[in-house]
């Protein structure tokens, strides 16, 4: 795939792998992790699927890590209002880190409350009647999901414009697209490499790694909603995110040590 001339595609590929790493970890580990800790129990095994934990056993323990997501989206949406003066790499990689987070926090409690699997359907699960609580699950869901979506418009809105061209013309679709595509593909293609090593078996890459990248599919979407920002052809269009290899040699880093290493698991003693 080509990104749109001046966008560099293994640079945008690393902010989506970063971003989407920075999510996942801090879901398993600060969100479920730190919960186990607080409650008193122990963990004994952290991979990019799940954390494995015994001792004392709290609700707050699955919720934590979907709570999480959603604090750190929230941060990261605050921090964008005031980050007009930085470059182009942290802005974007910011907005990354917002959309990863928090179409991480409403996508799971939709697939917990269809599938019956996962971190809320352990939340609910011995309240009763189960299908009101699962149905309640999908819709918050649903409000959450769409609700980020506008959310994320008004600081990916300027991303859809090309530098040179007059702020009068049409937002540009393609250069949008293809900005959100490339680090949702990244983020999916690392995810599949880190749960095939599972030591549940590859089949949890199907059940629970992949489906935490797939949540994101609402980046790729988000140019529908661009007409909600007031005057977005009025924005000033940002620069091109230029091959800068920081970001590739960090994401790199990252990647080896969230497909090797947490792939196939820590175990704690």
């Amino acid at each position: 795939m080509q990104a749109t001339p001046g966008d560099d595609v293994p640079t945008l590929a690393a902010l989506g792998v970063l971003a989407f790493v920075l999510a996942d970890v801090s879901h398993e580990a600060l969100g479920h992790g730190l919960a186990t800790i607080v409650m008193g129990g122990r963990v004994d095994l952290l991979t990019t699927c799940f954390l494995r934990s015994s001792g004392n056993y709290s609700k707050w323990i699955p919720a934590a890590g979907g709570l999480t997501n959603l604090a750190l989206g929230l941060c990261s949406v605050a921090v964008l209002r005031f980050s007009s003066g930085w470059g182009v790499h942290w802005r974007y990689f910011l907005v990354l880190v917002a959309a990863f987070n928090l179409f991480f926090a409403f996508g799971y409690p939709a697939y917990s409350g269809i599938a019956g699997f996962g971190d809320w359907a352990a939340v609910i699960s011995g309240w009763e009647p189960q299908w009101l609580w699962r149905v309640l699950l999908v819709q918050v869901s649903v409000v959450g999901y769409y609700g980020s979506m506008r959310l994320l418009a008004r600081p990916l809105a300027p991303f859809a414009k090309t530098v040179g061209v007059p702020t009068t013309k049409p937002l540009d679709e393609a250069r949008f697209r293809r900005l959100t595509t490339i680090p949702y593909i990244a983020a999916m293609i690392v995810a599949c490499l880190a749960g095939a090593l599972n030591p549940n078996g590859w089949h949890t890459m199907l059940t629970a790694g992949l489906p935490a990248a797939a949540a994101a599919f609402g980046l790729t979407q988000i140019d529908h909603f661009v007409d909600s920002v007031s005057n977005p052809s009025l924005l000033e269009a940002v620069e091109p995110v230029r091959r800068n290899l920081f970001w590739i040699l960090a994401a790199t880093a990252v990647l080896i040590f969230f497909v090797g290493v947490l792939g196939p698991g820590i175990r704690f003693a």
